[in-house]
C-alpha cells in the first residue's frame, strides 16, 4: 500500500561490440497527420533481438531509412514559394559586359549592337555593377556623358584595373552607339590594354609609349575639331551639343558633318601623360573647360587623386573610385575606402559610398563589330610627314607676296606661312644636320620666284659655304664667307639702309605708305652664326640699332645658330634685340639643358626639318620644314633656263 524506498535496480550495459554488429530492425508504421511516415529502427538487445515490447522480427538486410525530419523536408521542397533571400551574394568578379545587355545580334542599322537597349545612342554607357545591400539590390553603374558630367575620371592605385574601366568604357559605347554618334581618340600610356580599340570602328587612332608625335597629333586632332566646331555651331546656328543631338535624331544634315557627333579623348596614364607632353596639360584644361557644349569629351585615368589641378579636376563630373594606393587619400570616404579588397580589379566605390564592380568584355568584340558596321568610321589622325617638298606648298602666283610658305604645320597640316611684312626678322635654332641651311635655301628660293630684282635683294652670309652657288639670280647683291667680306658688306647696307629713315619732312601720309623712298628690300641671310659672332667686335653689330625699324627701311634678318651654347649667346647684342622685339622663331633639334630659347620652346630630339614656330599670334607650332634640292640653282621663274620652282 506504500512506497518502499532503496536503491534502485542496476541494470548492465550492453556492449559496444553488440551494438556495432547487431543487425537494424523496423517498426511499423504509424499515423502522423493523416498520413504515413516510416520512423527510424529500435536498437535490438544484447542478442541481436528487438527489444521488448518491439513485437517484431530483425532482418539484417535492412536498409537505413530516411529520419522524419528528412522526409518533411523532402515533402515540403516543393510546396509553395522559396524564402526571401535577405542578404545578397558578395560581388564576385569578373563580370561580363555582355551580361549587363540585352544579347547581342547584327542589326541593318546599328551594326554589331544589342536592339532595345533603352540607352542605346544616348550618350549612358554601362560600366559595372552598384552593390546596394540594405536595398537588396544591384543597379547599373553608369557613365552618362550627355550631361554636365561628360568628362570621365578613373582613379586607382598600381592593379587596380584603371585600363580595364576605360575599355570597358569605349567597349560598352561601340556596343551601344554607332560611330556617327560617338568616337574616341586614344592615348594609352599604360600598360597597353587598350591597344585592341584600334579595330573598333569608332576609335580613330591608338597613340602608345613611344610614339611621341602621335601623341601630340593626336591631342592636336582633338583641339582643330573643337576649334572647328565653336565656328561651325556659329554659322549653322547650333546652340549646343545637345541640340546638335536632337536635330541629328530628327534627320538634318549640315555641310561639313560628316564626323562622329560626340568625341571623347581617352588618356591612360595622366602621370606619364603630363611628365612627356608639359606643354599639352594646358590644352587638354582647355578641352575640358569648352568641350562639353561642342561635343568634346576627356576620359582620364590617375594613380591618384593628387595628379590632377584643381582646374581640371574639378570639370571631370563622372567619377570612379578603384583601390587606391593609400585609402586615406579617397575622395568618397576613407573609412570605405579602406572596405574595397586588395588584388581585385574593378572592385572600387561610386560616388554614394557604394561599392562597384566594373565589368570586362568577355570576348573581344572589336571583330565582330567591325564586320557588321557597313558605315562611316572615325578617321584616323594624320600624321606630320618626314619630308616635304616645296612643290606641295603654294607657288608664286598663290597668295599674297609677302606670306612665305616655309612648311606644313602640325595642327591642320596646312601650309606655314611667314608674314614678313608684320615681322620682318626670324630666329632659328638647331643643331648640326637639323635643317638650318636648307631653311635659308627655302627662303631664298621663295623670295626669288615671289619677288622681282626691283622688289627684294639678298645679302647670304655663309662662313661653311653650305649655300655656294645656290642662287643664280640678280636678286643676290652679295655672299660672303669670310669676317672681313661681312664687315665691308655690312658697312655699305647700314649706309644704304640709313639713307631710308625717315627725316623731319617726311608726312604722315608718306609714312603709312612707305613711299618716301624707293628701292627693293633686303633680305640678310646668316647662316651659323655662332661662327660669325664669335670675333670681337661683332660684324653685324652696326645693324642692332636699325632692327627695330626694319619695317621702315625694308630690312628682313634671318639668323641661325647651333642650339648648344644658346643659352649664354642670348646676351649677344644681335640675339638680344631681336629678343626684345619678340622676333618670331624656329626651334629645332637640341639639348632640352639649353632651356626657353624662344618663349617657352625648348630644343629636343626631333627629326631633320621639325621645329616648332613660335610667333606673338599664334604661340607654339610644330612644323616640318619644306625641303628643296640644293643641286639646283635657285632662279626666278621665266628665267632662260626654263627654271623655277623644281
Amino acid at each position: 500500500a506504500g512506497y518502499v524506498s532503496g536503491p534502485a535496480p542496476r541494470r548492465e550495459p550492453r556492449p559496444r561490440a553488440a551494438l556495432a554488429g547487431s543487425p537494424r530492425v523496423t517498426r511499423p508504421p504509424r499515423p502522423f497527420h493523416g498520413g504515413w511516415v516510416d520512423l527510424p529502427p529500435a536498437l535490438p538487445g544484447p542478442e541481436g533481438h528487438a527489444s521488448e515490447g518491439d513485437g517484431v522480427v530483425p532482418d539484417a538486410t535492412e536498409t537505413t531509412v530516411p529520419s522524419v525530419l528528412d522526409v518533411v523536408v523532402e515533402r515540403l521542397r516543393d510546396a509553395g514559394p522559396p524564402a526571401h533571400e535577405v542578404w545578397l551574394p558578395p560581388l564576385a568578379g569578373p563580370t561580363p559586359l555582355e551580361s549587363l545587355l540585352p544579347p547581342l545580334r547584327d542589326t541593318p542599322d546599328r551594326g554589331w549592337s544589342a536592339p532595345g537597349f533603352p540607352a542605346n545612342g544616348s550618350l549612358r554607357l554601362p560600366l559595372g555593377l552598384v552593390d546596394r545591400p540594405y536595398e537588396q539590390r544591384r543597379d547599373l553603374l553608369w557613365a552618362d556623358l550627355a550631361g554636365a558630367a561628360g568628362h570621365v575620371v578613373v582613379a586607382g592605385g598600381p592593379q587596380s584595373g584603371k585600363s580595364t574601366t576605360l575599355r570597358a568604357l569605349v567597349t560598352a559605347a561601340a556596343l551601344t552607339h554607332t560611330p556617327s554618334e560617338l568616337g574616341f581618340q586614344v592615348i594609352d600610356l599604360g600598360g597597353g590594354t587598350l591597344g585592341g580599340l584600334a579595330a573598333l570602328p569608332h576609335v580613330g587612332t591608338v597613340a602608345g609609349r613611344g610614339d611621341t608625335d602621335l601623341v601630340r597629333r593626336v591631342v592636336a586632332e582633338v583641339a582643330a575639331v573643337l576649334a572647328g566646331r565653336e565656328r561651325w555651331f556659329r554659322e549653322h546656328g547650333i546652340t549646343s551639343a545637345a541640340d546638335l543631338r536632337a536635330r541629328r535624331r530628327r534627320g538634318e544634315r549640315f555641310a561639313g558633318d560628316d564626323g562622329p557627333g560626340d568625341l571623347v579623348l581617352v588618356i591612360d596614364g595622366w602621370h606619364a601623360f603630363r611628365a612627356d607632353h608639359e606643354a599639352l596639360e594646358a590644352t587638354i584644361i582647355s578641352l575640358a573647360t569648352a568641350g562639353l557644349s561642342y561635343g568634346v569629351h576627356v576620359a582620364i585615368a590617375v594613380s591618384r587623386w593628387a595628379e590632377l589641378r584643381p582646374a581640371l579636376k574639378d570639370l571631370l563630373g563622372t567619377r570612379v573610385e578603384l583601390r587606391l594606393g593609400d585609402p586615406g587619400e579617397s575622395e568618397v570616404d576613407r573609412r570605405v575606402a579602406a572596405t574595397v579588397p586588395a588584388g581585385r580589379p574593378g572592385r572600387g566605390l561610386a560616388p554614394d559610398r557604394h561599392h562597384v564592380l566594373v565589368a570586362i568584355p568577355e570576348d573581344d568584340p572589336a571583330p565582330a563589330v567591325a564586320a557588321a558596321w557597313t558605315g562611316l568610321t572615325v578617321p584616323p589622325v594624320r600624321l606630320l610627314p618626314d619630308r616635304v617638298e616645296v612643290t606641295d606648298l603654294p607657288g608664286p602666283d598663290e597668295g599674297e607676296r609677302h606670306l612665305l610658305p616655309i612648311g606644313v604645320d602640325e595642327d591642320r597640316l596646312a601650309p606655314v606661312l611667314l608674314d614678313v611684312s608684320a615681322d620682318p626678322h626670324l630666329v632659328v635654332y638647331a643643331d648640326g644636320e637639323s635643317g638650318k641651311t636648307s631653311l635659308l635655301r627655302l627662303l631664298a628660293h621663295q623670295v626669288v620666284t615671289r619677288y622681282t630684282p626691283q622688289q627684294a635683294r639678298l645679302v647670304i652670309v655663309d662662313y661653311r659655304r653650305g649655300l655656294l652657288g645656290a642662287v643664280d639670280s640678280e636678286h643676290l647683291i652679295s655672299y660672303t664667307s669670310s669676317a672681313e667680306a661681312l664687315t665691308a658688306a655690312v658697312t655699305d647696307l647700314e649706309v644704304s639702309l640709313r639713307r631710308r629713315l625717315p627725316g623731319p619732312d617726311v608726312t604722315p601720309e608718306q609714312l603709312r605708305a612707305r613711299s618716301w623712298w624707293t628701292g627693293p628690300d633686303v633680305f640678310l641671310l646668316v647662316d651659323d652664326y655662332d661662327l660669325v659672332a664669335a670675333p670681337s667686335p661683332n660684324p653685324l653689330a652696326p645693324l642692332v640699332d636699325l632692327l627695330a625699324q626694319a619695317k621702315d627701311v625694308g630690312l628682313h634678318v634671318v639668323v641661325a645658330r647651333r642650339a648648344g651654347g644658346s643659352a649664354r649667346a642670348m646676351f649677344e647684342p644681335v640675339l638680344t634685340r631681336l629678343r626684345e622685339l619678340a622676333t618670331p622663331g624656329l626651334v629645332g633639334n637640341g639639348s632640352r639643358d639649353e632651356g626657353p630659347l624662344v618663349g617657352a620652346a625648348r630644343p629636343g630630339p626631333r627629326p631633320p626639318g621639325r621645329a616648332v614656330l613660335v610667333t606673338r599670334r599664334h604661340g607654339e607650332t610644330l612644323v616640318q620644314l619644306a625641303w628643296r634640292d640644293p643641286d639646283t640653282p635657285i632662279r626666278a621663274a621665266g628665267a632662260a633656263d626654263g627654271g623655277g620652282s623644281p
